[in-house]
């Protein structure tokens, strides 16, 4: 250890790398570690709609990234504002992925650009040092084939965010696909039991808290967003956008456009309730059909051998015991 502190050279590489480790760990947290940012917005439109009087709320109780994780947002915001576009992010596809994810702050964006920056120079960072310490004398620091690594690894940093984004969206997609059969369930029986459609999203939103609390937080939003002073239509199509699953938008139209002829909304949500229970019930005979083969490759490999050994084990050895008698 001492040999290692004596040289200064080592001794960077070792801070460096201790450095790009936490920066990496630390911004990877910082925007998919946390899922409190629509919580956080659920809250501040319920002071809203609670207290007219009071619209402007103190700039310290402002909710969103910067509340959580205030010091990674002050090392990330000013990277990722170096890369981001003066106008119309908003309308960005970035900006459409994260809110479909669950974060809606405005400094989201930022955050996940000074993380694709971040971990994209300190994983070349990160590459240099291992390989400087630890790498083949045929390969040296600043061969090609380490000049690949390093940009390869840049890649990988840069490309890793949008990833975790990604997996992020599908389950949070697939949390809501599973639920909102549920969910047009209870719409159904509210709206025939005499609630209106704003006050029957309301109610289910509250059912669905502890169920589904993806749905119930996208639902609640839409009920907040109606009482805050956003027409039907408008809420409701807010309420597709952000979810961004192909049932809800089939849904969000059907009610628009009950709501625009004047047809029975109960009607049109209990037939449509019945083609969502079917094509649950398919998802899940799908899925059945589909495990035998997934359960091919774990029998092969874990029970097959066993099985072997256990059955054809004891015949093994006596034959064995034979041979050796014989010669």
């Amino acid at each position: 250890m001492a040999a290692l502190l004596a040289s200064p050279v080592t001794f960077i590489v070792m801070v460096l790398v201790v450095l790009a480790i936490g920066l990496v760990v630390a911004a990877v947290y910082q925007i998919f570690g946390s899922n409190a940012n629509h919580e956080k917005v659920l809250r501040r439109l319920e002071n809203l709609t609670a207290a007219p009087e009071s619209n402007v709320p103190d700039k310290d109780k402002q909710p969103g990234f910067e509340k959580d994780g205030a010091f990674m947002v002050r090392v990330l915001e000013p990277v990722g504002g170096l890369i981001l576009p003066k106008e119309d992010w908003q309308k960005s596809g970035m900006q459409k992925k994260l809110v479909h994810a669950g974060y809606r702050s405005a400094k989201a964006i930022v955050v996940l650009l000074g993380a694709k920056v971040l971990i994209g120079l300190a994983l070349p960072i990160v590459t240099g040092a291992l390989w400087s310490l630890y790498g083949s004398a045929d390969y040296p620091m600043g061969s090609p084939v380490s000049l690949a690594a390093l940009i390869l690894t840049s890649l990988i940093g840069f490309i890793l965010p949008d990833y975790i984004l990604q997996k992020r969206i599908n389950t949070r997609r697939l949390k809501m696909t599973e639920g909102f059969p549920d969910a047009l369930d209870m719409l159904v029986v509210c709206v025939e039991a005499g609630l209106g459609l704003d006050a029957a999203i309301s109610r289910v939103s509250a059912e669905l808290r502890l169920s589904h609390p993806e749905l119930a937080n996208e639902l609640e939003l839409n009920s907040l967003e109606t009482r805050a002073g956003k027409s039907r239509d408008e809420a409701l199509k807010a309420l597709s956008e952000r979810m961004g699953v192909e049932e809800v938008q089939a849904m969000v139209t059907l009610l628009i456009q009950a709501d625009k002829f004047g047809t029975s909304v109960g009607t049109a949500l209990r037939s449509y309730a019945e083609e969502m229970r079917i094509k649950r019930i398919q998802r899940a005979r799908e899925k059945a059909a589909k495990l035998p083969v997934k359960m091919l490759f774990p029998v092969m490999v874990f029970i097959f051998p066993a099985l072997f050994l256990v059955i054809l084990g004891p015949a093994v050895v006596s034959i064995s015991n034979t041979l050796v008698g014989a010669f």
